[in-house]
């Protein structure tokens, strides 16, 4: 199509080039506009020479290069228009009225013209246009003379007029060449059609019951081609479960259905827990197994057309005629199905699962709402650990709605300034000095406090955690550092499994020491146990690496986690903090849980620090068992950087 069109275009454009050339030529343009107008003339009479020479190719026989052709044509375009360009731009100001007057128009022709030749192309119509018109008509609407002004705002309302046109024109132009693709691609098919219908027909001839044979060959064939598409577009290729599109099609009849005849239907949103586990320990093979069974004991409470794969270990049942107590019935029967014992090359493998309900008229009429809120609902049952299934509600709509006002809120906490950081001292068990500061943060969301047990878990599950521990770090860095009443007592920083595994952390780690200047022996990070349990082989690199550069490591809430002594023996960790529920029970079975502690911190080699610390009792009972440093309310509460300054230690009688 360019190079059809583009012959016209190029010989209107010598025309052109020649009338504003020597139709306006005076003594002091002379040169410079023979000069234009020779390279003007070259520029077209190569672009002819690339069409001869596409022709000869095309007519030869030969295949022309349709890529290096559209180059070709292109770069010549653009060259073209670059031409115009320099001649608007270069000779403005020797133009008078009348010759600035016809370069608009000629211009704006040979841009309203471009918008059919060169619609073959997405793009050249409307750079094309841009170059030739808008360079001439910004120089008009600076001009001094109003005159100049008027045609400027004018070539500037044809630019926009002729790039919108460019683009409609392109847009058509294409879609006219794709359906004829698609017309003749349809035309091969119905010629090809016709020939085996010729060949039928002459096989009829031939013998009747070789054509039968041929004509139920053919009918199962097309039968298995119908089952293969359908499958294809509408079922899950490892399950043999309804996709999503075709689930939530089947969701949206169903709803409508319910709607029409006033019976309620519900939507079962089904996440497996303990899958990962499986898929990563015992290899994809056997989780894929495992998916199967599980999507065929699903099967067995609802038709196939209305169970459904949503991802990875998720899976969605659709129940019609079901209000919430059915629901619920039904919920709690998939997962006690699901909790029977699968039997996997040899393995017997036990899951659970975590369900959310979600009722149609009564919660929504959209299958996609629908989906959505039994999705919420389920991630609320699992963050909960709660184990049965769960019908979505207005009280959790509404703590939903709580927890995204909060994370929005989080999204700009530091820009605004709204996060703090308080710092709570741990002593010396023997002499009671301040051996550390514990950095705690904390939020003032407006004039209202939000507890770290609240925002933390939604910064870590929404990706922020990482921008807002990178602060957190810097921050207590630089008050540790400019802490003139102890320069000796090191700063604790809690760090997020999440920042641990970022591959960037060590380099952070070794930004913020050097802008802080705060030697790396009074950075204490602390990491709960629990990070342990999935992450240790890279948690361990990360762990050997911030103990290379002398910063040490706490494990913190010590003895509430899942981690083995074994795993433990191996990481490189120097000091073991005994969690307050323990220090809280210290006359119960605490007692024993923490002189355990501290017989296992004896053998890795690791320091202990109680946390929780409430009572001169509990201080000394702990400091009699060895515990080597103290951290709690009976010594002091979490207090402003500003405040540490005058703080004085009021238990001046301790230890005894």
């Amino acid at each position: 199509m360019l190079y059809s069109n583009g012959l016209a275009g190029m010989i209107m454009s010598m025309i052109a080039a020649s009338v504003l050339a020597f139709g306006f030529m005076s003594d002091p343009t002379y040169d410079t506009k023979i000069l234009w107008w020779g390279f003007m003339m070259s520029i077209l009479s190569l672009r002819i020479i690339d069409i001869i020479v596409w022709y000869i190719q095309s007519r030869h026989g030969g295949t022309p290069n349709g890529e290096l052709g559209l180059w070709r044509f292109s770069i010549g375009c653009i060259l073209t228009a670059l031409c115009w360009c320099f001649y608007c731009c270069y000779f403005f100001d020797t133009m008078d009225i009348i010759e600035y007057s016809t370069t608009v128009v000629v211009v704006s022709a040979m841009a309203g013209g471009s918008t059919a030749v060169l619609a073959g192309s997405r793009h050249l119509p409307v750079s094309y246009s841009i170059i030739l018109i808008l360079p001439i008509a910004i120089l008009g609407l600076l001009s001094p003379e109003h005159s100049r002004n008027l045609l400027g705002f004018l070539g500037l309302f044809f630019c926009a007029v002729m790039v919108m046109s460019g683009m409609r024109s392109s847009r058509f132009t294409q879609e006219a060449i794709k359906l004829k693709n698609i017309n003749s691609q349809l035309l091969d098919e119905l010629n090809n059609k016709k020939d085996q219908v010729s060949n039928v027909n002459r096989e009829l001839e031939q013998a009747t019951t070789k054509l039968n044979t041929v004509n139920y060959d053919l009918e199962q064939e097309v039968i298995k081609r119908t089952e293969k598409i359908f499958q294809l577009s509408n079922l899950d290729a490892l399950t043999g479960l309804r996709n999503r599109k075709a689930f939530t099609s089947e969701l949206d009849s169903l709803i409508e259905k319910s709607v029409e005849n006033g019976n309620p239907a519900a939507l079962l949103f089904i996440d497996l827990d303990g899958f990962k586990k499986i898929n990563d320990t015992m290899g994809h093979q056997v989780g894929d197994s495992t998916l199967i069974e599980v999507a065929n004991r699903l099967s067995a409470f609802s038709d196939a057309n209305r169970c459904g794969r949503w991802g990875g270990d998720e899976f969605l049942v659709a129940l019609p005629y079901s209000d919430q107590d059915t629901a619920m019935s039904i919920a709690s029967a998939m997962m006690t199905s699901i909790a029977q014992p699968i039997n996997v090359s040899g393995n017997e493998l036990y899951l659970s699962a975590s369900v959310g309900i979600a009722l149609a008229p009564v919660h929504s009429l959209n299958a996609a709402d629908l989906i959505q809120l039994a999705d919420l609902t389920m991630c609320e049952q699992k963050q909960l650990g709660i184990r049965k299934p769960r019908v979505f509600s207005t009280e959790l709509k509404g703590k939903i709605e709580a927890s995204q006002m909060i994370l929005e809120g989080l999204q700009h906490a530091l820009e605004k300034k709204q996060l703090y950081l308080c710092y709570q001292p741990i002593q010396s068990a023997k002499d009671n000095t301040t051996w550390s500061f514990e950095a705690l943060l904390r939020w003032n969301f407006d004039g209202k406090f939000i507890g770290p047990d609240i925002f933390i878990p939604l910064a870590e599950k929404s990706g922020l955690i990482k921008e807002i521990g990178a602060w957190v770090l810097n921050r207590a860095c630089m008050d540790a550092k400019h802490w003139q009443f102890n320069q000796r007592a090191a700063v604790s920083v809690n760090v997020s499994v999440i920042q641990l595994m970022d591959d960037g952390f060590i380099r952070l780690l070794d930004n913020i020491l050097r802008s802080s200047g705060l030697p790396p022996e009074r950075l204490h990070l602390e990491i709960t146990e629990s990070t342990f349990v999935d992450n240790e082989k890279k948690i361990r690199t990360q762990l050997q690496q911030i103990q290379s550069r002398n910063i040490h490591v706490s494990i913190d809430d010590f003895g509430t986690g899942y981690s083995s002594l074994s795993q433990l023996q191996t990481l490189p960790v120097n000091y073991v903090k005994i969690d307050k529920a323990f220090v809280d029970n210290i006359e119960g079975k605490g007692d024993a849980i923490i002189r355990a502690t501290l017989f296992i911190a004896r053998e890795l080699n690791c320091k202990t620090v109680a946390e929780g610390v409430e009572t001169r009792a509990q201080a000394l009972a702990l400091s009699a068992m060895g515990v080597d440093y103290l951290q709690g309310y009976y010594f002091a509460k979490p207090m402003k950087n500003e405040d540490l300054i005058v703080w004085q230690n009021p238990i001046s009688n301790f230890p005894v």
